[in-house]
């Protein structure tokens, strides 16, 4: 990831160490302790300068593992995703469903649908309560930070695609993801989740279909930054948080 931990920085002392990791990586590269290099969190400008270095030395840059979905566009993520594109490196995609918000499980419809209990698989998770609460505001929104309605749009949206397609809201966003020639890490807990995930793949969304998730995602006015503890564009660090940005 980005050399973000800088301790001295309000002291005006922030030298970054990136070229000495990856001439690291480069070494463990051509020592055979590694097969790929691959790195996380790394905007269009750092990926370009990283595979320039790299490539000096013989090395591929593999991958770069950033927070994509249909909420995680913001924030340099969609031009990082064009860059690596452009740079034939993989993009792998975490927090695919936004921790959970792209398969509808917070949306007051379907807490209170009568389906409820058949996928409470999808509800009972181990998120602390302040992660709740902040996924609860992103779903139904709170007026201040989020509209009223939260992302109820964006999920209508994916909800009339995946039933003319007969699949799942969650396989909808995977496969959006999947269709940007992105690779998804998602999470599962269940064997009904692993099979959901794997009604994902085999299929491709259509361009306008695409585009209309595309749409309706930027008309939202915002984008998944994290949930509690659980940031996006933050990491704790030790002696405190150093918030980054895909750039």
């Amino acid at each position: 990831m980005p050399d973000i931990v800088h301790p001295f920085r309000f002291l005006g002392k922030d030298k970054p160490k990136d070229e000495i990791y990856w001439d690291g990586l480069a070494e463990c590269y051509h020592r055979g302790l590694v097969k790929n290099v691959g790195v996380c969190n790394y905007g269009p400008t750092l990926t370009a300068k990283c595979q320039d270095a790299l490539g000096k030395r013989g090395v591929p840059l593999a991958s770069n593992q950033v927070t994509y979905s249909l909420l995680g566009k913001h924030n340099g993520g969609q031009e990082t995703v064009d860059k690596c594109t452009e740079l034939g490196i993989k993009v792998l995609a975490c927090y695919p469903f936004a921790m959970g918000l792209l398969t509808g499980k917070y949306s007051e419809e379907f807490l209170t649908s009568p389906d409820r209990d058949s996928q409470s698989s999808l509800t009972h998770s181990k998120k602390t309560a302040l992660e709740r609460n902040d996924l609860m505001m992103y779903a139904n929104g709170d007026g201040i930070t989020v509209p009223k309605g939260g992302i109820s749009p964006l999920l209508v949206t994916m909800s009339s695609i995946a039933e003319k397609r007969n699949k799942s809201i969650s396989q909808v966003g995977l496969n959006y993801i999947v269709s940007k020639d992105v690779i998804p890490i998602p999470g599962c807990r269940s064997v009904s989740q692993i099979e959901d995930n794997i009604g994902a793949m085999g299929w491709r969304l259509t361009g306008d279909e695409i585009s209309l998730l595309d749409e309706a995602a930027d008309k939202l006015g915002f984008g998944f930054d994290g949930a509690g503890f659980k940031r996006t564009g933050e990491k704790f660090v030790g002696y405190g948080v150093e918030r980054f940005r895909l750039d």
